[in-house]
Protein backbone atom coordinates (compact mmCIF):
# COMPACT_ATOMS: atom_id res chain seq x y z
CA UNK A 1 0.00 0.00 0.00
CA UNK A 2 2.63 2.50 1.08
CA UNK A 3 5.12 2.31 -1.76
CA UNK A 4 6.93 5.54 -1.05
CA UNK A 5 6.72 8.39 1.45
CA UNK A 6 4.73 11.50 0.57
CA UNK A 7 6.81 14.54 1.53
CA UNK A 8 5.96 18.23 1.65
CA UNK A 9 9.63 19.07 1.13
CA UNK A 10 10.56 17.02 -1.89
CA UNK A 11 13.68 17.47 -4.03
CA UNK A 12 11.94 19.97 -6.32
CA UNK A 13 10.96 22.16 -3.36
CA UNK A 14 14.50 22.13 -1.94
CA UNK A 15 16.00 22.96 -5.33
CA UNK A 16 13.58 25.88 -5.75
CA UNK A 17 14.56 27.30 -2.37
CA UNK A 18 18.27 26.86 -3.15
CA UNK A 19 17.82 28.68 -6.44
CA UNK A 20 16.00 31.54 -4.71
CA UNK A 21 18.76 31.74 -2.07
CA UNK A 22 21.49 31.86 -4.68
CA UNK A 23 19.67 34.47 -6.76
CA UNK A 24 19.24 36.61 -3.65
CA UNK A 25 22.94 36.35 -2.75
CA UNK A 26 23.97 37.23 -6.31
CA UNK A 27 22.16 40.50 -5.79
CA UNK A 28 23.77 41.04 -2.37
CA UNK A 29 27.44 40.95 -3.33
CA UNK A 30 28.71 42.36 -0.03
CA UNK A 31 26.90 39.67 1.94
CA UNK A 32 28.04 36.93 -0.44
CA UNK A 33 31.64 38.13 -0.12
CA UNK A 34 31.41 38.04 3.67
CA UNK A 35 30.06 34.50 3.57
CA UNK A 36 32.85 33.41 1.23
CA UNK A 37 35.55 35.08 3.33
CA UNK A 38 34.37 33.39 6.53
CA UNK A 39 34.15 29.94 4.92
CA UNK A 40 37.63 30.37 3.43
CA UNK A 41 39.12 31.70 6.68
CA UNK A 42 37.81 28.69 8.59
CA UNK A 43 39.20 26.36 5.96
CA UNK A 44 42.65 27.98 6.21
CA UNK A 45 42.85 27.99 10.02
CA UNK A 46 42.97 24.19 10.01
CA UNK A 47 46.57 24.43 8.78
CA UNK A 48 47.49 25.95 12.14
CA UNK A 49 46.74 22.79 14.12
CA UNK A 50 50.16 21.21 14.84
CA UNK A 51 50.92 17.86 13.25
CA UNK A 52 53.89 16.32 15.03
CA UNK A 53 55.41 12.86 15.32
CA UNK A 54 53.77 12.65 18.76
CA UNK A 55 50.23 13.70 17.94
CA UNK A 56 49.79 12.75 14.28
CA UNK A 57 46.93 10.24 13.76
CA UNK A 58 45.92 10.57 17.43
CA UNK A 59 42.56 12.08 16.57
CA UNK A 60 43.49 15.53 17.88
CA UNK A 61 42.67 17.06 14.48
CA UNK A 62 39.19 15.53 14.35
CA UNK A 63 37.36 18.24 16.37
CA UNK A 64 38.51 20.88 13.89
CA UNK A 65 37.93 18.79 10.74
CA UNK A 66 34.46 17.80 11.94
CA UNK A 67 33.65 21.41 12.80
CA UNK A 68 34.58 22.51 9.27
CA UNK A 69 32.42 19.71 7.85
CA UNK A 70 29.52 20.96 9.98
CA UNK A 71 30.13 24.54 8.81
CA UNK A 72 29.67 23.52 5.18
CA UNK A 73 26.65 21.44 6.16
CA UNK A 74 25.06 24.38 7.95
CA UNK A 75 25.51 26.65 4.94
CA UNK A 76 24.03 24.08 2.54
CA UNK A 77 21.06 23.57 4.86
CA UNK A 78 20.53 27.32 4.96
CA UNK A 79 20.51 27.59 1.17
CA UNK A 80 17.82 24.91 0.96
CA UNK A 81 15.64 26.55 3.59
CA UNK A 82 16.37 24.21 6.48
CA UNK A 83 17.14 27.22 8.64
CA UNK A 84 16.59 25.69 12.07
CA UNK A 85 18.90 22.79 11.26
CA UNK A 86 21.46 25.21 9.83
CA UNK A 87 21.54 26.93 13.23
CA UNK A 88 21.81 23.58 15.01
CA UNK A 89 24.81 22.65 12.85
CA UNK A 90 26.37 26.02 13.69
CA UNK A 91 26.25 25.11 17.36
CA UNK A 92 28.27 22.00 16.54
CA UNK A 93 30.78 24.17 14.67
CA UNK A 94 31.26 26.34 17.74
CA UNK A 95 31.39 23.47 20.20
CA UNK A 96 33.76 21.29 18.17
CA UNK A 97 35.94 24.22 17.14
CA UNK A 98 36.83 25.25 20.67
CA UNK A 99 36.81 21.62 21.85
CA UNK A 100 39.95 21.04 19.80
CA UNK A 101 41.69 23.82 21.72
CA UNK A 102 40.28 22.48 25.00
CA UNK A 103 42.06 19.17 24.46
CA UNK A 104 45.30 21.02 23.59
CA UNK A 105 45.40 23.35 26.62
CA UNK A 106 48.16 21.32 28.30
CA UNK A 107 49.82 20.30 25.01
CA UNK A 108 48.72 16.70 25.56
CA UNK A 109 45.95 16.66 22.98
CA UNK A 110 47.14 13.30 21.65
CA UNK A 111 46.34 11.81 25.08
CA UNK A 112 43.46 13.96 26.30
CA UNK A 113 41.40 13.48 23.14
CA UNK A 114 41.40 9.67 23.34
CA UNK A 115 38.56 9.04 25.86
CA UNK A 116 36.32 11.39 23.87
CA UNK A 117 37.16 10.35 20.33
CA UNK A 118 36.71 6.68 21.23
CA UNK A 119 33.26 7.58 22.65
CA UNK A 120 34.17 6.38 26.13
CA UNK A 121 33.47 9.83 27.61
CA UNK A 122 30.79 12.39 26.86
CA UNK A 123 31.61 15.73 25.31
CA UNK A 124 32.51 18.06 28.22
CA UNK A 125 29.91 20.59 29.27
CA UNK A 126 30.31 23.88 27.45
CA UNK A 127 30.94 25.83 30.65
CA UNK A 128 33.73 23.41 31.54
CA UNK A 129 35.30 23.92 28.11
CA UNK A 130 35.24 27.72 28.50
CA UNK A 131 36.60 27.51 32.04
CA UNK A 132 39.57 25.38 30.98
CA UNK A 133 40.32 27.63 28.02
CA UNK A 134 40.55 30.57 30.40
CA UNK A 135 43.52 28.92 32.13
CA UNK A 136 45.58 29.86 29.06
CA UNK A 137 47.33 33.15 29.72
CA UNK A 138 46.61 34.66 26.30
CA UNK A 139 42.96 33.61 26.40
CA UNK A 140 42.61 35.23 29.81
CA UNK A 141 44.23 38.49 28.62
CA UNK A 142 42.04 38.62 25.53
CA UNK A 143 38.94 37.80 27.56
CA UNK A 144 39.65 40.58 30.06
CA UNK A 145 39.82 43.10 27.25
CA UNK A 146 37.13 41.91 24.85
CA UNK A 147 34.83 39.61 26.88
CA UNK A 148 35.45 36.59 24.67
CA UNK A 149 34.01 33.92 27.00
CA UNK A 150 30.82 35.87 27.62
CA UNK A 151 30.08 36.44 23.96
CA UNK A 152 30.89 32.81 23.03
CA UNK A 153 28.50 31.66 25.77
CA UNK A 154 25.83 34.05 24.46
CA UNK A 155 26.21 32.72 20.92
CA UNK A 156 26.05 29.14 22.17
CA UNK A 157 22.91 29.86 24.19
CA UNK A 158 21.22 31.48 21.19
CA UNK A 159 22.04 28.51 18.94
CA UNK A 160 20.85 26.12 21.65
CA UNK A 161 17.44 27.70 21.30
CA UNK A 162 17.16 26.24 17.80
CA UNK A 163 18.50 22.85 18.90
CA UNK A 164 15.84 22.56 21.63
CA UNK A 165 13.10 24.56 19.82
CA UNK A 166 12.82 27.18 22.54
CA UNK A 167 9.30 28.20 21.58
CA UNK A 168 7.87 29.48 18.29
CA UNK A 169 10.67 32.00 17.68
CA UNK A 170 13.22 29.18 17.37
CA UNK A 171 11.02 26.81 15.36
CA UNK A 172 11.26 25.77 11.72
CA UNK A 173 7.83 27.25 11.07
CA UNK A 174 8.92 30.65 12.36
CA UNK A 175 11.95 30.83 10.09
CA UNK A 176 10.09 30.26 6.82
CA UNK A 177 6.66 31.42 8.04
CA UNK A 178 5.36 28.18 6.56
CA UNK A 179 5.09 24.48 7.29
CA UNK A 180 7.27 23.79 4.23
CA UNK A 181 10.62 25.13 3.07
CA UNK A 182 10.40 28.65 1.72
CA UNK A 183 13.13 31.16 0.96
CA UNK A 184 13.26 33.73 3.77
CA UNK A 185 15.48 36.78 3.55
CA UNK A 186 15.21 37.49 7.32
CA UNK A 187 16.11 33.89 8.17
CA UNK A 188 19.10 33.88 5.81
CA UNK A 189 20.36 37.13 7.30
CA UNK A 190 19.78 35.76 10.78
CA UNK A 191 21.89 32.74 9.83
CA UNK A 192 24.73 34.97 8.65
CA UNK A 193 24.54 37.05 11.83
CA UNK A 194 25.11 33.81 13.75
CA UNK A 195 27.66 32.21 11.43
CA UNK A 196 30.06 35.15 11.31
CA UNK A 197 30.74 35.34 15.09
CA UNK A 198 30.97 31.54 15.35
CA UNK A 199 33.75 31.45 12.74
CA UNK A 200 35.46 34.55 14.13
CA UNK A 201 35.52 33.41 17.74
CA UNK A 202 36.73 29.88 17.01
CA UNK A 203 39.52 31.38 14.90
CA UNK A 204 40.42 33.79 17.71
CA UNK A 205 40.50 30.94 20.23
CA UNK A 206 42.85 28.97 17.99
CA UNK A 207 45.11 31.98 17.44
CA UNK A 208 45.33 32.52 21.20
CA UNK A 209 46.43 28.91 21.69
CA UNK A 210 48.71 28.97 18.64
CA UNK A 211 49.99 32.59 18.47
CA UNK A 212 52.45 31.66 15.73
CA UNK A 213 49.41 31.86 13.47
CA UNK A 214 49.67 35.65 13.47
CA UNK A 215 53.12 35.45 11.87
CA UNK A 216 53.33 34.91 8.08
CA UNK A 217 56.16 32.45 7.48
CA UNK A 218 58.13 31.88 4.24
CA UNK A 219 57.36 28.15 4.10
CA UNK A 220 57.27 27.79 0.32
CA UNK A 221 60.50 29.74 -0.12
CA UNK A 222 62.28 27.51 2.38
CA UNK A 223 60.70 24.11 1.74
CA UNK A 224 58.97 24.26 -1.64
CA UNK A 225 56.19 21.68 -1.78
CA UNK A 226 57.51 19.73 1.22
CA UNK A 227 56.82 22.16 4.04
CA UNK A 228 55.57 21.31 7.55
CA UNK A 229 52.31 19.35 7.58
CA UNK A 230 50.69 21.75 10.05
CA UNK A 231 51.29 24.29 12.79
CA UNK A 232 52.26 27.27 10.63
CA UNK A 233 50.73 29.66 8.10
CA UNK A 234 52.11 31.48 5.07
CA UNK A 235 51.48 35.14 4.24
CA UNK A 236 48.32 34.63 2.17
CA UNK A 237 46.90 32.25 4.76
CA UNK A 238 47.42 34.75 7.59
CA UNK A 239 45.70 37.43 5.50
CA UNK A 240 42.75 35.14 4.76
CA UNK A 241 42.38 34.03 8.38
CA UNK A 242 42.65 37.50 9.91
CA UNK A 243 40.45 39.14 7.25
CA UNK A 244 37.34 38.25 9.26
CA UNK A 245 38.64 39.73 12.53
CA UNK A 246 37.81 43.12 14.02
CA UNK A 247 40.74 45.55 13.65
CA UNK A 248 41.23 46.13 17.39
CA UNK A 249 41.12 42.43 18.18
CA UNK A 250 43.44 41.62 15.29
CA UNK A 251 45.95 44.19 16.55
CA UNK A 252 45.82 42.77 20.08
CA UNK A 253 46.34 39.23 18.80
CA UNK A 254 49.36 40.43 16.84
CA UNK A 255 50.78 42.13 19.95
CA UNK A 256 50.35 38.96 22.02
CA UNK A 257 52.08 37.00 19.28
CA UNK A 258 54.96 39.48 18.89
CA UNK A 259 55.61 39.46 22.63
CA UNK A 260 55.81 35.66 22.86
CA UNK A 261 59.49 34.57 23.07
CA UNK A 262 58.71 31.13 21.59
CA UNK A 263 57.03 32.78 18.62
CA UNK A 264 60.01 35.10 18.08
CA UNK A 265 62.39 32.15 18.22
CA UNK A 266 60.32 30.20 15.67
CA UNK A 267 60.14 33.16 13.28
CA UNK A 268 63.89 33.71 13.52
CA UNK A 269 64.51 30.03 12.82
CA UNK A 270 62.42 29.96 9.63
CA UNK A 271 63.88 33.23 8.38
CA UNK A 272 67.42 31.94 8.95
CA UNK A 273 66.91 28.94 6.67
CA UNK A 274 68.29 29.22 3.13
CA UNK A 275 65.83 29.57 0.27
CA UNK A 276 65.16 26.38 -1.66
CA UNK A 277 67.25 26.33 -4.88
CA UNK A 278 65.35 26.36 -8.18
CA UNK A 279 66.62 22.92 -9.16
CA UNK A 280 65.15 21.40 -6.01
CA UNK A 281 61.85 23.15 -6.74
CA UNK A 282 61.78 21.54 -10.17
CA UNK A 283 62.66 18.16 -8.71
CA UNK A 284 59.75 18.38 -6.26
CA UNK A 285 57.37 19.31 -9.08
CA UNK A 286 58.53 16.37 -11.16
CA UNK A 287 58.06 13.99 -8.24
CA UNK A 288 54.57 15.36 -7.69
CA UNK A 289 53.73 14.85 -11.36
CA UNK A 290 54.85 11.22 -11.11
CA UNK A 291 52.68 10.62 -8.05
CA UNK A 292 49.63 12.38 -9.52
CA UNK A 293 49.95 12.21 -13.30
CA UNK A 294 46.39 13.48 -13.93
CA UNK A 295 46.56 16.38 -11.47
CA UNK A 296 47.18 19.02 -14.15
CA UNK A 297 44.20 17.86 -16.22
CA UNK A 298 41.91 18.23 -13.21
Amino acid sequence: MFRRPILINDAAKMEAVRKASQEYLEGQQDLQTRIASHLWAYNEIGELVPQTLVNVMSGHYFPYSESYYELENSYQLCLEGFYTYAFAALRSVLELGILGVYFAVNDKEHEDVLPWITSKERTPRFKKILHKLNTLDKVRKFDERFGLAKRIAKTYDNLSGYVHTRGYRYSSTAQARSNSNQFSEPALKRYCEAMFPVVRDVIITMLLKYPIGMQPLPLSKKFGLNGPAGGFLEDDQVKNVTYVLESKEKAFLKTLSDEDPNVRQTVEYFESLPDLPDEQWQQQIQELDKQFPNLEEQ
